[in-house]
């Protein structure tokens, strides 16, 4: 009989599956972010919520991590409201960074933290992309007198609606997508 020899072959980069579900959930995200109502006159980012989303199910490597989120900003121009919306491409890749780094925290350790990864991982990328945002358009308007230049506070509640609707949709979304990518 003949020896078989088995080698393990690393994935480099992001696969073209790969990339086809990050354009899906981008792609979602946008169409949701242009549909949704406001909730007490905040529309959530939804975009936010579905790369955070790709990069939980994908875990990609830092430059394919900072990748995701520069297009994610490229996205997020065609749905913005916003008076500075280039920011995006300072707040996105910070949201996708932070994501990605939550992720080498040991949430599989229990089944409550298990479970609760989706929640607070989406949470938190949000709040580190909307925290970044919000910071660097209060320092460029500081001041400047824009019409309708919203208050800090104002902001943050905007950043803290969006991290627990993000959040809310990543959790109900994970699990489910997490073992439709397994079985392709």
């Amino acid at each position: 009989m003949e020896e078989v020899k088995v080698t393990r072959v690393e994935k480099q980069g992001l696969q073209a599956m790969d990339v086809v579900v990050v354009a899906v959930l981008l792609a979602a995200g946008a169409v949701l972010r242009m549909i949704t109502p406001p909730f007490f006159g905040i529309t959530p980012n939804v975009v936010i919520g579905m790369y955070v989303l790709a990069i939980m199910l994908l875990k990609p490597r830092l430059p394919q991590v900072l990748g995701i989120g520069l297009v994610a900003a490229a996205v997020c121009q065609l749905t913005t409201k916003s008076l500075l919306p280039y920011l995006n491409f300072a707040s996105e890749p910070v949201g996708a960074i932070v994501t990605a780094l939550l992720l080498y925290l040991p949430f599989d350790k229990n089944g409550f933290s298990r479970a609760a990864k989706p929640f607070v991982v989406t949470f938190l990328g949000t709040f580190a992309s909307g925290f970044t945002y919000i910071t660097i358009f209060k320092a460029v308007t500081l001041f400047a007198t824009l019409p309708k230049n919203p208050a800090y506070t104002y902001l943050l509640m905007v950043v803290l609606v969006t991290g627990v609707f993000n959040a809310i949709l990543a959790q109900v979304l994970y699990f489910p997508l997490k073992q439709l990518l397994k079985n392709m």
